[in-house]
């Protein structure tokens, strides 16, 4: 069995969805099978996952949507919207509809707290090992169809020195604080974010270029999630790891990173008592291969998207507190 065949044929009846929660399975073999290698592993874990989380099964004798537009934000036309999605993706190509659905929708990238977007990134990055993975694309373009919320996109553009700073007149700014704990959920709270002339005056983007930009939004996340272990920064980290995964398919991807910042200020001010502060305590050095090591006899799959997500961005851009993230997440 391949990794394709193994992935395909453990989530053939299931939706992206437990309940209330999302289906990692599928991302979490891609990940620990592009850490380890190691086949037998990935069907132990696989197994484990299965018995552990009860997994919403498809519904049956569904009739093929008429269109991507009928099925945006529905999420019980899933299995719908997969069956059209299949068979556009055999007539047209996958690279062909990830480009329509990244450029039609792009401001539904954050829905599921980002869980759309690292879908359709490992799908993507599994198709391109394995043909038999197209099918996975299927299925992570129909859950970013059917599962999407619409955000929005600041315009103000500051250096990426200033960003501790901004982020913490974000935080402290009591027409902002007012406005999140009046909110029931924390939709509600993206919802009213976007609707609100202050924050969409006060948030910001980043000056820069791509690499600095990325680098940039790296260096506020990393320091936050070692101070808080929060689940939503640990999202914005694999979540940009699929957005720069993706990137070959944006026609604008500077636009698209500007979305991806939007979304991250707007989740990251959802959550009460993070501190954003620039680290300073010095880095421990540490190893790859003892991470990995490590990670792999974890049975976390935030644990394992997360080392993996760390990895890959630092074989790009070098960052130290990566490691020291991957290992913090691993540890406790």
């Amino acid at each position: 069995m391949t990794i394709g065949e193994l992935i395909i044929e453990y989530g053939k009846q299931d939706t992206p969805y437990m309940g209330n929660l999302v289906n990692h399975l599928p991302m979490g073999q891609l990940a620990l099978y592009r850490l380890s290698g190691n086949l037998d592993l990935v069907k132990d874990y696989s197994d484990y996952f299965k018995e552990k989380f009860q997994i919403n099964q498809m519904k049956e004798n569904e009739h093929k949507a008429d269109s991507l537009e009928s099925c945006l934000g529905e999420r019980e036309l899933y299995e719908s919207c997969l069956i059209l999605l299949k068979e556009r993706i055999r007539q047209e190509g996958i690279d062909r509809i990830v480009r329509e659905v990244l450029n039609q929708y792009p401001l539904g990238m954050s829905s599921g707290l980002f869980h759309v977007l690292i879908r359709l990134a490992y799908a993507v990055e599994g198709a391109e090992l394995e043909e038999k993975l197209e099918e996975e694309v299927a299925r992570a373009l129909a859950y970013y169809v059917t599962a999407y919320r619409e955000a929005d996109i600041l315009t103000r553009r500051i250096p990426i020195s200033e960003i501790f700073n901004e982020m913490n007149k974000l935080v402290n700014h009591k027409k902002i604080k007012k406005l999140l704990e009046a909110q029931p959920s924390t939709g509600k709270q993206m919802k009213a974010l976007y609707e609100n002339k202050t924050f969409m005056e006060l948030g910001f983007v980043l000056e820069g270029s791509e690499e600095e930009k990325i680098k940039g939004l790296i260096s506020l996340l990393l320091p936050v999630f070692e101070l808080s272990s929060s689940i939503v920064v640990l999202h914005c980290v694999t979540g940009l790891h699929a957005l720069i995964n993706l990137n070959k398919y944006f026609n604008d991807f500077e636009n698209a990173f500007d979305i991806y910042t939007t979304c991250c200020i707007a989740h990251l001010l959802t959550v009460e008592n993070l501190i954003y502060r620039e680290p300073n305590e010095k880095l421990e050095p540490l190893n790859w291969n003892e991470i990995i090591t490590l990670c792999l006899t974890s049975r976390d799959v935030h644990t394992i998207k997360f080392t993996y997500s760390c990895h890959e961005l630092y074989q790009c851009y070098v960052i130290e507190g990566l490691k020291k993230s991957a290992h913090k997440k691993i540890t406790g």
